[in-house]
């Protein structure tokens, strides 16, 4: 019974014992920050009565650490029910309870940590941070539209985004390998790489990328290489390398430490790496970013006289060398990390923080300086920024658009690279086409909407109202033509000088169409003819070809008639005007009409318009508004085989289509 008794409590103290040494294992792992490998260790310990209070909060830490927001937030939920928590663990689920978009229980974590710790105002402050995401900034309106970039994201982590030589650069830890090299630690994954895709259409960044490979030259070595940044000619590149060793200040282990790099290109040829003259065995450097004119240095340290954390420092050109780092203040960096700098062709320098007031985790902010003074941060807010991990944001050229990184749900693998796009609120024209005779609207008339710069034409179908409306993207001297069958067709320049965001122009006039009525006549202007002369003359032509494209544009049959003014005898003026009615209709039949469409009639003075009969004293201007050309319509006719014939059926709501592939003069002058 004795010996029972004594192997039964030999094995206790060998089970505590056992216990006691898994959490000083985990505990050396975590002091070299082998996060990884810790938490394999402390997710069995964490199972054990006898050890589950200690290997919580150290799980928990490892799941933070690791940015493993889930786990995180679960584990921590554990651990403030234990007999004995510290403040910090109130301020670390809050952390994790924000970054999962709990705001509400967030902010009371946050207060729960102020009540524990009241002389660290960060309880109270980040709970008016959640106050602000559950008031005012519901009602913020996005400024981009995001999307998951294609063909370059892995299973692991991608991100650190930047751009050179048309191409998108960038790191990853992803190995076709994975597992069977060296691992880092921190992550149980590979150590980065820096690669580098280029878009399928040159300087297309927003459309599709090729497959990524390694970037060429002496950059990638056997731990950490990236992210990079490159000057504004591509000649020179500066990035973030890392070493394994201990550092000298207060005997702490810093694995994998961050330094800076950088090597010039000459000849399209990168010469030797070398090191930056601040890196330091003491502290990291990292993340680099310059400046449009290379005379800046933006970077992330945590060296000595920074506000906590990792903040952002800047050094000067200064000759061949750079000038002593300054820390960026407190305006832009706080108690907790800022990271991940980028600076823009404007001179806006973007950067991530955890500590001014967002979504939860790191979001971004931009500031700008003037006069030597930077800008309150602003929060880019959604859809660029979100409850999880969102940094290094990165423009393309031109400002337009550009990528971040973000390990929020949806994505590919733990980081993940974002493009934006500026969503700029659209610009619209829009107008009305009516009947001419009633001013009531036409719906479904086609409307042809001419960009002359482009050639392009853009084909929109009125709704009930009788409005057309679309969307343009440049101010342009427009032209507008509106159809109907039957109808005659009208035309206007619309000239646009400048776009206004979210606001819509409306077209100078109207649109009138007149219905092509049987027997109805319309007026043919400035049809003119020498003294006693029917010859077609060249100022008449242009209004003869009217009548063609009229005629090309509807099925109807048309008389043309010619009147004369009362000077002459009937007779005389009856041959006259036949002559230059049949010389009209001669030179249309001739522009591609069939002859069994038109016929001429002269009317001479038969038909006057005014009071000038024989007899009657009236002025010049009187006799020559006798002296004209009209043509009716005289019946339908099905649509003639002619190359020069509209064809309605072939243009649709929102087609796009080339001018020129439109019959010839579709667009005469308009006013």
């Amino acid at each position: 019974m004795k010996k029972y008794f004594f192997t039964f409590t030999a094995s206790l103290i060998f089970a505590s014992m056992l216990n006691a040494q898994s959490l000083d294992k985990a505990q050396k792992q975590m002091d070299k920050y082998n996060y990884a490998k810790a938490t394999v260790i402390l997710k069995k310990a964490a199972d054990q009565d006898k050890t589950r209070n200690q290997a919580l909060p150290m799980l928990a830490e490892c799941y933070r650490l690791q940015r493993d927001i889930i786990k995180a937030s679960e584990t921590y939920a554990k651990v403030i029910t234990l007999p004995e928590v510290s403040p910090e663990s109130y301020f670390y689920y809050a952390q994790a309870l924000q970054s999962t978009g709990n705001y509400e229980l967030a902010r009371e974590m946050f207060l729960k940590y102020a009540e524990k710790n009241p002389s660290d105002p960060k309880g109270k402050l980040f709970a008016t941070h959640c106050d602000s995401i559950l008031g005012s900034w519901k009602d913020y309106k996005p400024e981009y539209e995001v999307k998951l970039v294609n063909n370059i994201n892995t299973s692991e982590s991608d991100f650190g985004p930047a751009i050179y030589d048309g191409e998108l650069v960038f790191a990853s830890d992803f190995s076709e390998t994975q597992g069977e090299g060296k691992s880092y630690g921190w992550t149980g994954r590979g150590y980065l790489n820096i690669m580098r895709a280029r878009p399928l259409t040159a300087g297309d960044f927003w459309g599709s990328n090729g497959a990524s490979s390694e970037f060429a030259g002496e950059f990638n070595q056997e731990y950490h290489d990236g992210p990079a940044a490159f000057s504004i000619d591509g000649n020179s590149i500066y990035f973030t390398r890392s070493f394994f060793g201990k550092a000298k200040r207060e005997g702490i282990f810093k694995t994998n430490q961050l330094k800076i790099y950088y090597s010039t290109q000459s000849n399209g040829v990168w010469g030797e790496v070398k090191p930056f003259e601040h890196n330091s065995v003491e502290y990291s450097v990292g993340h680099p970013a310059l400046s449009p004119d290379g005379q800046t240095l933006y970077f992330v340290s945590d060296m000595p006289g920074g506000s906590g954390g990792t903040d952002i420092w800047m050094c000067k050109r200064d000759g061949d060398n750079w000038s002593k780092p300054s820390n960026m203040g407190s305006t832009i960096n706080t108690s907790l990390n800022e990271m991940f700098p980028s600076i823009n062709e404007d001179n806006v320098l973007y950067f991530a923080s955890e500590g001014h007031a967002g979504y939860g985790a790191l979001d971004i902010f931009k500031t700008s300086e003037n006069n030597g003074t930077w800008s309150t941060p602003i929060n880019l807010q959604k859809p660029i920024n979100s409850s999880y991990d969102d940094f290094a944001f990165a423009f393309a050229p031109g400002l337009k658009n550009g990528f971040f990184s973000s390990n929020r749900p949806g994505g590919k693998g733990s980081d993940d690279i974002y493009a934006f796009m500026e969503f700029v609120l659209p610009t619209f024209i829009s107008g009305f086409v009516k009947d001419a005779s009633t001013l009531l609207p036409i719906a479904g008339a086609s409307v042809f909407l001419l960009n002359p710069s482009t050639g392009s034409v853009k084909i929109l179908i009125t709704d009930a109202t009788g409005m057309y409306k679309t969307q343009v993207e440049n101010p342009e001297k427009y032209t507008v033509k509106a159809m109907m069958v039957n109808f005659i067709a009208d035309c206007t320049p619309f000239n646009l000088t400048k776009l206004i965001p979210g606001e819509v122009s409306i077209a100078p006039r109207d649109l009138l169409l007149s219905r092509l009525v049987i027997n109805k006549t319309f007026r043919i202007d400035n049809i003119y003819y020498d003294f006693d002369k029917f010859k077609i003359r060249n100022d008449a032509k242009a209004e003869l070809d009217k009548l063609v494209q009229i005629l090309n544009e509807n099925p109807i049959e048309v008389e043309l008639g010619s009147h004369t003014d009362c000077r002459g005898s009937f007779e005389y003026n009856d041959k006259l005007s036949q002559k230059r009615a049949d010389a009209a209709v001669k030179y249309i039949i001739k522009s591609g009409i069939d002859e069994k469409r038109i016929t001429a009639k002269g009317y001479g003075e038969r038909q006057l318009s005014n009071k000038c009969e024989d007899g009657i004293e009236c002025t010049p201007e009187e006799h020559q508004a006798n002296r004209r050309t009209e043509f009716k319509v005289t019946g339908y006719s099905a649509p003639a085989v002619n190359t020069d014939q509209f064809d309605y059926g072939n243009y649709k709501e929102g087609m796009t289509i080339e001018s020129k592939s439109l019959p010839k003069g579709f667009f005469p002058d308009c006013k």
